[in-house]
């Protein structure tokens, strides 16, 4: 008898505590009348921080948060900070963020959607940003494990963010009426980004057309905001074009870890000029445990890339994993290189041009490069 007291204590605690959070989420909400929420499988972290950049320029006090590659808050002077956390990232992070936006007396945000499993997405949303626009960037092949194995059950795991009474921005045609169909529901009305032609259109010219077609729903001049974007700081974990010192010659390295998809691989590699003629080239797909079927996916991209085998450094692939992985490399081995020996690896293959993909976490760039030096290119 003695524990009811006790338990009804801590359930009273735990309702207080939910009350009064809910109440500053309210409160947050009323302060912030633009509320931004970008969602997608490649280019949220650049969106982001195109978007914001045109919203600052045109005068608007705005806070975001970008969570790829490098998790960053974009304070309103443009400045950014580190995303600071204890243990592994949560979606809950989102409601400070919002009490923050409010003590800064902001007037828009503009916020990287972190969350995968659709439930979360849907929560995020649902019971905390609220926002007026949402974006939805692009569908690709990636996170098979927890979206869906195929494109249309990717866009309807995206499609969980979709605002109430709001708009939703596309930033491709692909899959608009499953969005259309979503947002009907909600009381939310649908835009399509403008791309420039398909043939021409670079991945960060996608971007750029999808930020655009945000800014202009809110009164920002395109001259305003193309000028804002063009010198919008990079994501971290944007394509860059290095070049690397191996065995006394200098190559062309591409960082492309950030494409997480093997379709936004092929393109930027299709659209790398770096690339063109450049011979042998030698893929490195740099693994994370926690993302065994991202590698699976990934094989016959590779193997349309290149002519001879490609490398696989990071993690070591489970045994199972390592089988899956011949089987889709048409029986054919795939050489795990550790980390600490990948530069004598490529120097071995003499490349004409070095390709870095899979994840982000864990190969340092620079290190492959050696003396290598090279810009970002977005």
């Amino acid at each position: 008898m003695t524990e009811l007291p006790l338990l009804a204590g801590g359930l009273g605690i735990l309702l207080a505590a939910g009350l009064v959070e809910r109440l500053l989420r309210d409160r947050a909400l009323r302060a912030i009348p633009v509320r931004i929420h970008v969602n997608g499988t490649r280019g949220k972290s650049t969106v982001t921080r195109l978007v914001a950049a045109a919203l600052r320029a045109h005068g608007v006090p705005t806070l975001a948060k970008a969570t790829g590659t490098e998790p960053r808050v974009i304070l309103p002077d443009g400045s950014e900070r580190p995303l600071r956390r204890r243990g592994r990232p949560n979606v809950r992070e989102q409601l400070a963020f919002l009490r923050l936006a409010r003590r800064l007396r902001v007037r828009a945000v503009v916020v990287e959607c972190m969350a995968i499993r659709p439930d979360l997405q849907a929560a995020t949303e649902d019971d905390m940003l609220r926002a007026t626009v949402g974006v939805v960037t692009n569908v690709r092949t990636d996170h098979t494990e927890v979206m869906g194995r195929d494109l249309p059950a990717i866009a309807a795991a995206l499609s969980s963010t979709v605002p109430r009474r709001g708009v939703l921005v596309l930033g491709e045609p692909a899959f608009a009426d499953l969005f259309a169909a979503r947002a009907r529901g909600r009381g939310t009305r649908v835009v399509v980004a403008d791309l420039p032609h398909a043939g021409a259109t670079s991945w960060l010219d996608a971007c750029t057309a999808t930020a655009l077609a945000v800014t202009r729903l809110l009164g920002v001049p395109d001259d305003v905001a193309r000028a804002a974007m063009r010198e919008a700081a990079p994501d971290p974990g944007a394509f860059r074009a290095l070049t690397a010192d191996l065995g006394g010659r200098t190559v062309p390295l591409l960082d492309a870890r950030a494409a997480n998809d093997p379709e936004s691989l092929l393109a930027l590699a299709q659209s790398a000029p770096e690339l063109s003629g450049a011979r042998p080239l030698v893929a490195v797909y740099n693994h994370r445990s926690d993302r065994p079927d991202r590698l699976v996916r990934f094989v016959p991209a590779l193997a349309a890339l290149v002519e001879g085998p490609f490398l696989v450094t990071g993690e070591p692939p489970a045994f199972t994993l390592s089988r899956a992985v011949r089987r889709a490399n048409g029986g054919r081995d795939v050489p795990f290189v550790p980390v600490e020996r990948l530069r004598g690896a490529l120097e071995r293959r003499s490349p004409g041009a070095v390709l870095l993909c899979g994840n982000t976490r864990g190969l340092d760039p620079h290190a492959v490069a050696g003396r290598g030096r090279g810009a970002d290119r977005g």
